[in-house]
Formats: C-alpha cells, structure tokens, sequence
C-alpha cells in the first residue's frame, strides 16, 4: 500500500491512525473550544486503547492540519506528514514567514515525512499531475489510511476537489469498499469519521452567526 513504509511502529504493537482534513481559516474565537473538543476526543480512544500507539496522518498546512497536531503530540502520538509535493515546492504555499517557520518546527517533531505518490506512480514534477491533483491525492491518501478521520469542517457542501467536502466523499468511497472486503473475508481497517464542527473567518463574516463547535459521530464507548 502506497507510504506503508512510512507507517512502521513497534514490532507486535499496531496503531491507531488519526488523519485530519479541515478548513485552514477557524474562526479564531473557536480555537480554544476545538481545541478541548479534539483533547476528549482523544482521551475517549485513549480510554478504549490504552496499549495501542497514536498516529496522526497531518500535511501541516496553515489551520485544521496543525491544530490537531498540536493536540496530537501533547496526547503523545506519533506524527507523520504525508505530502502533497515535494517540501521546497510545498512551502511555497505557506503565506509568510511565520507560516513557513511554523511549519518547518512541527516538520521537525515529526517521525516521518514524505511526498505523496500521483496517480502515475512518480513523484518528479508532480508526477505530471496540476498542484490540485496532487493536493487531491494527498486527501484521498489521508481518507483512505486511516483509521479515524478527523473533519475540522462548517458542513457546507461544495465542489473543490481536494477540499474536505471532497475528502469526507472519497471516505465515504473507501469504507464501503472496506465493509465489501469485510463481506468477502477481507477484515476492514477502517473505523469513525468524526466531524467538529469548525466556523470559518470567510463564513461567519458573511452570516453573522456563528456556528456552534459541537462533535458529530460517534466516539467510543466512555
């Protein structure tokens, strides 16, 4: 499986893998609730598998990405960066220096990095694919390796592809292939996809009423 590699933990011991896909632009008023919403939610998987190791799948873009692994890495997981081009040319994306800087501080105190494979198998020059292609494959990468999907999402539909309105799509598409491999014999790896509810700076201008951060899906048993 493509980045299987890169997903390697201890011998004997197999992880729980968080992914992350959401908004890179939270309400700013709404971090400190998200933030204690993503610290119970993963104290209520740490209560349930107290011996597994956390992983978290983060591209470490600006918002969503690196919220979670921040909270992430103070709940103890293992953080892996799965991305979506090559680093020099990824950092071009990043708005400013302290973006960039950020970025580059969280990359270090990851256990792992990596350019996501196109379609075609090739990573040089994007695999011949467009920047949204490949920001794509990254997201459909995330959706289908893990084991708990975390949407940082409004809920408001659109048609970006590579977006998390796509990427909860595209994990719609892999858990009903697992659950058909499940009937076939082949066991499912694929759990939750939890949503927190994440206002947007661009939404809630436009509205004037701001959503209210809240979990939807189902957490384990507590």
């Amino acid at each position: 499986m493509v980045g299987e590699k890169h997903l390697q933990t201890d011998a004997g011991k197999t992880p729980l893998i968080f992914g992350v896909s959401g908004h890179r632009d939270p309400l700013p008023a709404a971090v400190p609730e998200i933030r204690a919403q993503l610290q119970f939610i993963f104290s209520r998987f740490r209560a349930v598998y107290p011996d597994a190791p956390f992983e978290l799948l983060s591209p470490l873009a600006e918002g969503a990405d690196r919220l979670v692994a921040e909270v992430a890495l103070a709940c103890g997981a293992k953080l892996r960066v799965p991305l979506p081009l090559a680093q020099k040319e990824y950092e071009q994306d990043f708005p400013n220096a302290d973006s960039l800087e950020e970025f580059r501080r969280m990359l270090a105190a990851a256990e792992s990095s990596w350019e996501v494979p196109g379609v075609s198998g090739s990573s040089e020059a994007g695999g011949g694919q467009g920047r949204a292609d490949r920001y794509a494959e990254m997201g459909d990468f995330i959706a289908r390796r893990s084991d708990v999907l975390l949407l940082l999402w409004d809920g408001r539909e659109n048609n970006k592809k590579g977006g998390t309105a796509w990427v909860r799509k595209r994990r719609e598409h892999w858990v009903r292939t697992a659950a058909e491999r499940a009937d076939e014999g082949d066991p499912s790896r694929y759990g939750r996809t939890i949503q927190i509810v994440t206002p947007r700076r661009t939404t809630e201008a436009e509205s004037g009423t701001p959503q209210r951060v809240e979990i939807i899906g189902d957490l384990p048993p507590g």
